[in-house]
């Protein structure tokens, strides 16, 4: 590797995989300058601080938490986290039109969700979900809803080699005062630049260029943590380009969609509080949460095509329309007047990101191994879609960040 160049690591993107690579080539000495496109750090981990309530537009749930590195950060920082388990669960309730479902129709689907999982697990071969579940069920289009938010895609673009190979224990953890912020702070003192996003990345000469508009920095090796979804849009150009291999898992490897939007109430509008999945009228399933730690919110989570579409055709307005409108359906019209503010993300239009999180098609999850596979000493991929077995969360991206190190390490990297 080369030795004349300003750094000896350039990692593209401040998210958790970035945070992640930026803290593996500290412990190891190198000379490291992060570049984040975004004003901010944490790339879809993204805390917001709105009438004294702290909340998450981007990642919320420490998954796996047992095994997920962020829980250790948490629980020694004195975070206030809800610990409790989800695999296999159902929420509490189920509306569909306006009407809370009786508890037999609650259980029915909470069976269904359970077979439709056991059904994708049990399939000898990579094919979508949709061909491995029973398709006429009546509580279809509310697995279709579930799906977007837990892979945020509908069931006919899931892989079920990737419901096999996401290493679920069924520990999802909520973190009062922020997921995002949480990972945000561990990333005190790294020399991250924000505001600086890479246009084109240059390995033909002896050291590593990358173009940005404060100029071009040079490095001796350079790893990227941006979404495969802005990989392939072009926006950074690659010299030589990326690999065959790599460009093709790039369109099997796609980011699903997901938003999340909070409601801001005058008090509490649901005694006692509750997660629930609605159906509106409007006919495209949300989870909403109502008063999570006790606080005055109420938080939306809209997931899959519902979520692109209504991002790409109104914004956060839109977003929050539908999430006010679906929960009016349930609580009535008087809800409105008790609304203070609201907040949405808007991850499906933005162009650092362009999505959610990754969903390999059917058919396709091997191309994983492509986005992760070493194919040059001087450059690296990383972030959640890398992940054998922890894709679409941030410690799934954070670990890749740090093998990423681990790997140029290994392959002759030094600080210069």
């Amino acid at each position: 590797m080369s030795k004349s160049a300003e750094w000896d690591l350039i990692v593209v993107g401040a998210g958790a995989a970035g945070i992640g690579a930026g803290l593996a080539a500290r412990a190891a000495g190198l000379k490291t300058q992060i570049l984040e496109a975004a004003d901010r750090i944490g790339g879809r981990a993204h805390t917001v601080r709105e009438r004294g309530i702290a909340y998450d537009l981007g990642c919320h749930f420490l998954h796996s938490a047992s095994r997920n590195p962020f829980s250790l950060a948490a629980l020694t920082r004195g975070e206030t986290i809800r610990m409790h388990g989800t695999q296999g669960a159902f929420p509490p309730a189920l509306y569909r039109d306006g009407v809370l479902q009786d508890e037999e129709t609650r259980a029915a689907c909470g069976r269904y969700y359970a077979e439709c999982y056991q059904r994708s697990l049990a399939v000898q071969v990579d094919v979508s979900v949709a061909a491995a579940i029973d398709s006429q069920s009546p509580f279809r289009d509310i697995y279709t809803g579930w799906c977007g938010a837990i892979v945020g895609v509908p069931p006919e673009r899931i892989s079920t080699e990737d419901v096999k190979a996401y290493a679920e224990t069924g520990e999802d953890w909520p973190v009062r005062d922020g997921y995002g912020a949480l990972i945000a702070g561990l990333a005190d003192g790294l020399p991250i630049r924000t505001g600086c996003p890479v246009s084109a990345i240059d390995r033909t000469g002896e050291t590593v260029r990358v173009e940005t508009p404060d100029g071009t920095l040079t490095a001796r090796a350079v790893i990227v943590t941006v979404s495969p979804d802005v990989l392939r849009s072009g926006s950074i150009r690659f010299t030589p380009d990326l690999p065959n291999s790599v460009r093709a898992a790039l369109e099997d490897v796609r980011l699903g969609f997901a938003e999340r939007v909070a409601l801001f109430t005058d008090g509490p509008v649901m005694d006692p509080p509750v997660i629930a999945h609605i159906m509106p009228r409007a006919g495209h399933m949300i989870g909403v949460n109502f008063h999570e730690f006790g606080q005055n919110t109420i938080g939306g989570y809209l997931a899959g095509d519902l979520a692109a579409d209504l991002a790409r055709e109104g914004g956060r307005a839109a977003l929050i329309d539908y999430t006010l409108d679906a929960v009016v359906e349930i609580l009535g019209s008087d809800l409105r007047g008790k609304i203070l503010g609201a907040i949405s993300s808007c991850w499906s239009i933005d162009p650092n990101i362009l999505g959610g999180y990754s969903a390999a098609l059917p058919g396709r999850h091997a191309a994983r191994a492509a986005l992760r596979e070493p194919f040059d000493d001087r450059l690296a991929l990383a972030g959640e879609a890398c992940s054998p077995d922890a894709f679409s969360t941030a410690h799934g991206a954070y670990i890749t960040g740090t093998h990423a190190v681990s790997r140029m390490l290994q392959g002759g990297l030094r600080a210069g």
